[in-house]
């Protein structure tokens, strides 16, 4: 890695399984004003992991090849930034000593930062999808701090199917896929596992041990304030509650949607990992 890699404040990465209150967090974290988490990038990972092939190409075919990934991803609409043209047309530009993949991460952290009016020089991602690359994101970031939230399993997958974004049984799997991968693959020293639920019943100190660890300073207020542009929890019906007071309510919704049985049949995968967070009846 190039010394341009580390002139930047150390990332937060927010990891887990979906629909574990990574949203709400990214919310608390960008009203404090010190630090940009963008709505999910999707495509960190893979960029991460394609680098290598694109060695050969000159730099003005990495930049726009990397920009690509970004701003012509499916879900690219909910970022609310009409495209990447300015932010490459910026870094064609850079000096040669500004030529690597990191480099290019902080600039478009920072460059979608600026086009929702933050001024935060520390940047985050809130992906889950983020767990499906999660070894190759661990090794190339050696700075990067990781936040890892879970949840009770059956409220994620309830959670998934009531937002329409998969079926029971692959949100199962999804759940599994992510916590698996965070067990294996994060580092101790720099991650912090928290639970959905201690966050939304005592907001006050989880978020107050969340700012510790990610060495920023916590006012109460924060719980409350709702920053403008944000993004895909504007546009995303399943986002809405993020809007609203931090609330327990939705603990234990997965029996409105599943059952008893529907549980029971759930993988010995799903079961384990239950266990293991320390999720019983």
């Amino acid at each position: 890695m190039k010394a341009s890699a580390l002139t930047q404040p150390s990332p937060l990465l927010v990891v887990g399984a979906p629909r574990s209150g990574n949203t709400l967090v990214r919310r608390v974290l960008l009203a404090s004003g010190q630090i940009y988490i963008p709505p999910e990038t999707y495509v960190l990972g893979e960029v991460i992991e394609r680098w290598k092939r694109w060695r050969r190409l000159d730099w003005r075919e990495k930049v726009f090849l990397f920009a690509s990934y970004f701003d012509r991803h499916a879900n690219w609409p909910e970022m609310d930034v009409p495209s990447l043209a300015a932010f490459v047309a910026e870094a064609v530009g850079w000096p040669e000593e500004k030529h690597d993949l990191r480099a290019l991460l902080d600039g478009l952290y920072g460059f979608l930062a600026r086009q929702h009016g933050f001024a935060a020089p520390r940047w985050g991602d809130k992906t889950p999808w983020n767990t499906m690359h999660l070894k190759s994101i661990v090794k190339f970031l050696p700075d990067a701090q990781f936040l890892y939230l879970v949840r009770d399993g059956r409220d994620s997958v309830a959670s998934q199917v009531k937002a329409d974004m998969r079926t029971v049984d692959v949100a199962v799997d999804r759940w599994v896929q992510a916590n698996s991968a965070c067990a294996r693959f994060l580092p101790r020293d720099r991650t912090l596992k928290m639970f959905y639920e201690d966050i939304v019943t005592k907001p006050e100190g989880a978020f107050d041990r969340i700012f510790g660890f990610a060495r920023m300073d916590f006012a109460p207020e924060y719980l409350t304030r709702v920053p403008a542009n944000l993004g895909d929890i504007e546009q995303l019906d399943h986002h809405a509650a993020v809007l609203k007071p931090i609330t327990p309510a939705s603990i234990g919704n997965w029996k409105k949607t599943l059952n008893e049985t529907d549980v029971a049949r759930f993988p010995n995968a799903f079961r384990q990992h239950m266990t293991r967070h320390g999720y019983t009846g």
